[in-house]
């Protein structure tokens, strides 16, 4: 009898183990821009695993890493020269566009970040990379523009309410070159509406609603011309 008992026992923990070995999630693969480069910029993290304060998560986004194609497509498209411009990038989570911008040699690189944690692993990032970037962590909304040319880096990172206040932002820049990349371009018809901002398009392939699409300052516009492979908005 006592045999059966630790027999029917140890079936109970046999099962047991195999169906919490089995319910246990798969972690997820490891992108192939974090492998190669060796860095930590993978994940989807929702707005209530971020630690910030209310106000500030009710005009906020959830964080989700770049397409790694996205940045040289929209500096192609919109015929940027890097090495002229700073790079900005609001809400820069950790840090990935901020390499991206790296490898494709903008003068200067700046990323601002609310999430402190998202911050430092930004800087961990791009330390372990040997990359030159600014990582703030501030809110986006208290930003000032550098002088000289820049290009902003957006992907979706906030709601319309701070978008409007960094196109005031912009506004008053001191650059006399601007251009905007927005990737995921949710509000884009603020831009639009700017009477500053010009929309040049998407490139072939990039209109999706997750897409991206390029504003280029009216400052800096020259008559008549139209980037290469333009959609128009």
């Amino acid at each position: 009898m006592t045999h059966t008992v630790l027999l029917i026992l140890a079936v109970i923990a046999a099962w047991t183990l195999w169906r919490t070995i089995g319910r246990r999630p798969t972690p997820p693969a490891r992108s192939a821009f974090d492998t190669r480069h060796d860095v930590d910029t993978d994940g989807e993290i929702p707005i209530s695993r971020l630690d910030m304060p209310a106000d500030i998560a009710d005009r906020a986004e959830r964080y989700m890493p770049s397409d790694e194609r996205v940045l040289e497509v929209a500096v192609a498209f919109a015929g940027i020269d890097p090495a002229r411009f700073s790079f900005v990038d609001l809400g820069c989570g950790k840090g990935r566009a901020l390499i991206m911008a790296s490898q494709l040699h903008f003068r200067r690189l700046i990323g601002v970040e609310i999430v402190p944690a998202l911050a430092d692993i930004a800087r961990a990032n791009l330390a372990r990379l040997g990359v030159a970037a600014e990582v703030h962590t501030a809110d986006a909304a208290r930003f000032v523009f550098p002088p000289g040319p820049v290009v902003l880096f957006l992907f979706n990172p906030f709601k319309p309410a701070t978008l409007g206040t960094v196109i005031e932002a912009l506004r008053a820049a001191p650059g006399p070159e601007l251009f905007v990349i927005y990737y995921a371009p949710d509000h884009g018809k603020l831009l639009d509406a700017s009477g500053f901002l010009t929309r040049l398009g998407s490139p072939r392939g990039w209109r999706r609603r997750d897409g991206v699409a390029v504003w280029q300052g009216t400052r800096t516009l020259t008559a008549g011309v139209v980037p290469p492979g333009a959609i128009p908005g």
